[in-house]
């Protein structure tokens, strides 16, 4: 039984008048003091091998429309800590007038890099994305091209579809390796490696494009819109008529009588429509013009897989050839 009249200590404690003081067997270490080692190994560590910023902050990339973002997952490949997202759903193709959403805002506000095609596609680009995220980085691949500008009389704005070409392809991929690297430097080996093999195949699509429009018996066409300009020039080809020469505005019955009969002067031997738009127009074009219709893809809507533009630009080869290798 304890004794009221009696004070216990641990055994390891022992009283001189007030105090109490803790006695350590020989060889027991200060739990105090390993404490305080341990914490003095750790910032020391820390100070000698500090983490790489690079390396460690991830690099979230905002790309306009598919195109872009086919581009930019090639480049990122499988990086460690960068991820790719689409603001404009697969589905959407050219972003031409396009108004930013709530949505799109919140995917803005969150990226550290907006990867976009330039020469005017993207409308929005500027205050309302600057509003978005003032310290966001925005690229517009498409500034090393040679720009074709329209109007054949007096040339005005630039044609922005300068993706269509593989030529093309090269510099706006060239431009998205030098953005990622900069803005990821740990990286940057990464980026020029996967770029280098994306650029090489992109040469290998080009010359199979260029050898074969070498073979070529008609040399002109008739699009749905502008959007093969580009690829056109690389192959020497003219395009003599366009179906939709504004976006969203369809031409009237006499414009359609026009270009029928530019078709059947020019020796033109198709209509060629594209995925992304009803075939009507491109069919009774057609019908006027007695000549069938084919389909060419400008790779603006579609699976962002990585091999989706070259998929797409072959089958567009097979197209062309098809149709203008023929008397």
């Amino acid at each position: 039984m304890r004794d009221p009249g009696k004070t216990l200590f641990p055994p390891n404690c022992e009283c001189h008048g007030n105090a109490i003081y803790s006695i350590r067997k020989p060889g027991e270490r200060n739990p105090n003091l390993v404490q305080r080692l341990a914490a003095g190994f750790f910032i020391a560590f820390m100070l000698a091998f500090p983490p790489s910023a690079g390396a460690a902050d991830p690099l979230r990339v905002l790309t306009s429309f598919l195109p872009m973002e086919i581009f930019t997952r090639n480049v990122v490949g499988n990086t460690p800590g960068v991820t790719v997202e689409s603001m404009l759903p697969a589905s959407m193709g050219c972003p031409h007038d396009y108004a930013l959403t709530p949505g799109d805002m919140k995917k803005i506000a969150s990226a550290d890099l907006f990867v976009a095609n330039g020469f005017g596609m993207e409308e929005f680009l500027g205050e309302p994305v600057r509003r978005a995220n003032p310290k966001i980085r925005i690229v517009e691949t498409a500034r090393g091209v040679i720009p074709i500008r329209e109007g054949r009389d007096a040339p005005g704005d630039v044609n922005p579809h300068t993706w269509v070409s593989p030529r093309n392809a090269i510099l706006q991929v060239r431009e998205i390796e030098s953005a990622l690297s900069a803005a990821k430097p740990a990286d940057a080996e990464v980026f020029r490696r996967n770029a280098d093999a994306y650029v090489s195949r992109l040469s290998v699509l080009a010359a199979e494009l260029e050898d074969a429009a070498k073979t070529f018996r008609r040399r002109n066409i008739v699009t749905f819109h502008n959007v093969f300009d580009y690829l056109a020039r690389d192959l020497g080809l003219t395009v003599v008529g366009e179906i939709e020469t504004a976006p969203g505005q369809g031409p009237s019955a006499g414009e359609i009588r026009d270009l029928a009969r530019t078709i059947r002067e020019r020796k033109v031997p198709a209509v060629f429509s594209e995925p992304q738009y009803p075939p009507k127009l491109a069919e009774a074009l057609a019908r006027e013009a007695g000549v069938p219709v084919r389909v060419l893809d400008p790779v603006a809507t579609g699976s962002p897989t990585p091999t989706a533009y070259e998929d797409a630009m072959r089958r567009n080869l097979s197209t062309l050839k098809e149709a203008l290798s023929a008397r």
